[in-house]
């Protein structure tokens, strides 16, 4: 049988609902879809914006999924539970491809401490499969290797993309290179930053559609080295099929990962098009979510393709080489060099949080994450990518900067303090910092708040005078709209837990709002926090919570780090633990 024609993302995915059994399609209604500029014959979108599907599946029945041949449609899988070991398969004009592998995702993400990852929605955290791009095919066919598999709600999402008449005119006029030697002069082109900009297509040339984007992307000041990736699967896609594939992982991993933006802050594809990732990469040093507990002060550049047996392209390197010299060049970094990283955390990541990592400039993904990508093919050409890139860069010292002329300093405006709230700074200054702004009343609930250098210090008549340190509790406090939301004012400072000395945890009038390296912050109240202190708290079977809670037709529901809580006024409150 030929190998299959899509590719196993590094960084993507996306859903799809509906009960399939067999080899022929249930005619059950999907459950959700996101279909602008759709063609109601087929359910694509004509104009290139993807479409989204996401069916149920089961571990002991086949799911059969029909796909326009014409498109670009990426295929991923979340379930709760056991792994069920799916495999896939393809029909093209040739007949069916072998079974192979639909593996667990292994790839990046946001850093588990980052604002990114907090906003995450619940559904995101189930496990979940790597995405497939799937390409010239009429049929998709999903199985589970293991049919007694201890798994729920497992789902299969599909998010189809027309090739349409925008991607051909990108295809025809993008500016990829051209190189008469992969094993000559380092690369046949000193061309300058603003000629190399010009060549890279944009989101807007691409198609991006900016309405997925879910939030605002962090950025730092710098940048210290790049990440190299490869989005992994088939490599027999055309020129024009390139933008088709990358507005798909923008769906997948906006809408089913739930990350802010695409991941990747650059793509080339093997025709060496180089191609703009997340928003605001050209110019700026923007957080990606490409390698997990390293996005900070680092760039993800990654090649279409799966590049284990065989390296990209000579055009293809070359692009790569460009793009790391132009961003060495801009944040004066040396593409030869090493760069001192402190990791972020995260589920795939290789070093816990906290520890500092010594790594190449220009690193792989596998170097700080459990996975194969970039492929070992590439893997082994990066010692001719960073040398390459370094002949690039005509000089590696930033620019100058002018120094600032000294002025005058300002004196520090002063702010009275009184009160419950000036009792409490008496007592805790060294936790507060000084106060930087006036005290304010708080009506509906009544109380007061002033802001400190490191925090705010909250007063109701019902919880005293507390203090929410700046951070991820905080960021959770301000996700249900402070006071005037489900929690009321605090009504302790926050604490660690006695029997997870890693986690910390605050309370507030209503209910409790938790955080760990490994949960991010997550807010708990009414009779889910009631049941989890019956259980035990962080010593439960439960664990921690992973997300706030989530309402869904009717069902209300909390996740938990090996289980979750629903409640339903038919069925009251259930407790669900994984085996």
């Amino acid at each position: 049988m030929k190998p299959l024609p899509f590719l196993a993302s590094a960084l993507t995915g996306i859903l799809l609902t509906a009960t399939l059994s067999g080899p022929a399609l249930a005619a059950t209604p999907e459950t959700h879809t996101n279909t602008p500029g759709a063609s109601a014959a087929d359910g694509t979108s004509s104009d290139g914006t993807p479409s989204e599907r996401t069916v149920d599946a089961q571990t002991d029945e086949v799911t059969t999924l029909p796909v326009d041949s014409s498109d670009v449609t990426i295929i991923g899988a979340t379930w709760e539970g056991d792994d069920p070991e799916l495999e896939i398969r393809t029909r093209d004009g040739n007949g069916w491809s072998a079974w192979e592998s639909l593996p667990t995702d292994d790839e990046g993400g946001p850093d588990a401490v980052s604002a990114e990852a907090a906003q995450i929605p619940a559904a995101s955290h189930q496990s979940q499969s790597v995405a497939l791009p799937v390409l010239d095919s009429d049929t998709v066919e999903v199985r589970a290797a293991d049919k007694q598999a201890d798994t729920d709600d497992l789902q299969i999402t599909q998010v189809s993309t027309a090739v349409t008449e925008a991607d051909a005119q990108v295809a025809k006029s993008a500016g990829g290179v051209t190189t008469h030697s992969a094993t000559g002069p380092a690369v046949d082109a000193q061309i300058s930053a603003k000629d190399l900009r010009a060549k890279i297509v944009t989101r807007k040339q691409w198609g991006a559609d900016e309405k997925l984007v879910r939030c605002a992307t962090d950025k730092t000041s710098s940048a210290k080295g790049v990440f190299i990736h490869h989005t992994a699967g088939s490599n027999s896609y055309s020129k024009a099929q390139a933008p088709a594939i990358i507005r798909g992982y923008l769906a997948f991993h906006t809408q089913n990962r739930g990350w802010c933006d695409l991941g990747y802050n650059f793509l080339v594809d093997k025709y060496g098009t180089m191609y703009e990732g997340r928003a605001g990469s050209l110019d700026k040093a923007v957080t990606g979510a490409h390698a997990s507990g390293f996005n900070s002060w680092t760039i993800g550049i990654s090649v279409l393709g799966t590049y284990s047996s065989a390296a990209p392209s000579s055009a293809a390197q070359t692009s790569v080489k460009r793009l790391v010299a132009w961003k060495a060049g801009q944040y004066g970094f040396n593409p030869t060099g090493k760069m001192t990283l402190t990791s972020g955390g995260g589920g795939t990541s290789k070093y816990a949080l906290g520890k500092k990592v010594s790594l190449n400039v220009v690193a792989g993904h596998r170097d700080t994450s459990y996975t194969e990508c970039p492929g070992l093919a590439f893997y082994n050409k990066l010692g001719s990518i960073r040398s390459g890139a370094k002949a690039l860069v005509p000089e590696l010292t930033p620019p100058p900067t002018k120094t600032p002329t000294k002025s005058p300093t300002p004196k520090p405006k002063t702010y009275p303090t009184k009160g419950a709230i000036g009792s409490y700074y008496q007592k805790n200054a060294g936790k507060t910092g000084k106060p930087v702004g006036s005290e304010k009343n708080l009506k509906n609930p009544n109380g007061a708040y002033q802001p400190f250098a490191k925090g705010t210090v909250y007063w109701s008549k019902s919880t005293g005078a507390h203090f929410l340190t700046k951070g991820q509790i905080r960021d959770a406090y301000k996700r249900v709209k402070y006071e005037k939301g489900v929690l009321g004012f605090p009504s302790s400072d926050k604490q660690t837990f006695k029997y997870r000395k890693s986690a910390r945890y605050q309370r507030f009038h209503s209910g409790m709002i938790t955080w760990s390296p490994q949960t991010g912050s997550d807010v708990i109240y009414g009779g889910f926090l009631t049941k989890w202190k019956k259980l035990g708290y962080e010593r439960s079977k439960l664990g921690l919570p992973t997300a706030d809670r989530t309402v869904k037709s009717g069902v209300k529901r909390q996740n938990f780090e090996r289980g979750y809580m629903t409640y339903t006024k038919k069925t009251g409150l259930k407790v669900y633990i994984r085996k």
